[in-house]
């Protein structure tokens, strides 16, 4: 101990206090990247993409019908929590627009920090029809990979649920159950197996008739929707416009310049700085991801040969990074050795 009698710090904590830094540093891109990726998939074009392709209700719908017609009002971006016992986040022609955006507060890096698990993405949507005016509770999920733990469909159904159940009080009041909306939610798999690769999957409510011919009204029982949308290694090239347009903007192969050529020329998105910045976000924090998954292979191949017995500049010379590089991967790998 010092004169203080505080415990000094030893050579071998450092490499805790950097692996820690490190871990920060990399959650923080992480959160920087998911939100990227929000506010892009929260225009109402690219909304209006994925409702035409995950429902029938808008198939027969142009997409640029649906974003100026059919999605409406103030939706939330990352502000309503999902479980009920969670608080909310409290926040004081020819061409589409990309400046309207699903607005509301994207810190995913505080919710992660609160324990606070929120919706990425609800809207109201109208559902297209010749009588009354019907509203849909819609949220849109992004997900990193479709094999995440747990069944997806499992939790896509529990969301639903619970968009349904937080209507009471607000949509509708003690027995008033005809006034229930539908809730839909929609899932996007970046990173999926190629045999589940460039699919959709739907799962919804039906009525079976077990005996006898009536049939209740489908408004009264096609409450709960959930759709799962798995881009992967074959959605750049789908015939499906919202998954080649989603591949597209969240590939690790296309430049900036290519998906903003993709947005304004193959899927007629008027691109707004907002939007460009976004994008311009993403390309530069993948390929973060990118080199940062390729210099981790390096050091591993340079701690292997240097077990082999060569020297730093051989090393040097096999990984293709400079000499001082290769003597602070060794320095750091024998300082966490010493423990």
């Amino acid at each position: 101990m010092d004169s203080s009698g505080q415990k000094k710090k030893t050579a071998a904590s450092a490499p805790s206090e950097i692996a820690q830094n490190l871990k920060v540093a990399d959650e923080n891109a992480t959160f920087k990247y998911d939100e990227s990726a929000r506010n892009i998939v929260a225009q109402k074009s690219v909304l209006a993409y994925i409702l035409k392709s995950a429902l029938d209700e808008y198939a027969e719908y142009a997409v640029q019908e649906i974003a100026e017609r059919f999605i409406e009002g103030e939706p939330e971006l990352r502000k309503i929590a999902v479980h009920q016992d969670h608080p909310d986040r409290q926040d004081d022609p020819g061409m589409m627009s990309g400046d309207d955006k699903i607005e509301g507060e994207p810190t995913a890096d505080k919710s992660q920090r609160d324990g606070t698990v929120y919706f990425d993405i609800r809207f109201i949507a109208i559902l297209p029809s010749d009588g009354a005016r019907i509203q849909i509770l819609i949220n849109c999920e992004i997900q990193n990979r479709d094999t995440p733990g747990y069944p997806i469909p499992k939790r896509g159904i529990y969301y639903t649920a619970r968009m349904i159940s937080s209507q009471r009080g607000t949509i509708f009041k003690d027995q008033e159950y005809g006034k229930i909306k539908k809730c839909v939610s929609i899932w996007l798999c970046e990173d999926t197996a190629d045999a589940r690769s460039d699919t959709i999957n739907r799962y919804s409510f039906a009525e079976e008739c077990l005996r006898g011919d009536f049939r209740e009204e489908k408004k009264d029982y096609d409450l709960m929707t959930v759709v799962v949308l798995r881009l992967g290694s074959k959605g750049e090239t789908s015939e499906d416009n919202a998954i080649r347009l989603l591949s597209k903007m969240f590939s690790t192969n296309l430049s900036y310049e290519d998906k903003l050529d993709a947005l304004q020329n193959e899927f007629k998105i008027r691109v707004s700085r907002e939007m460009s910045e976004e994008v311009q976000s993403m390309c530069n924090l993948s390929m973060g991801v990118l080199n940062k998954g390729e210099m981790k292979k390096a050091k591993a191949m340079a701690y292997r040969l240097r077990e082999k017995g060569m020297s730093c500049e051989e090393i040097a010379d096999v990984a293709e990074v400079n000499t001082d590089t290769v003597r602070e991967w060794l320095a750091e790998r024998e300082a966490m050795l010493v423990k």
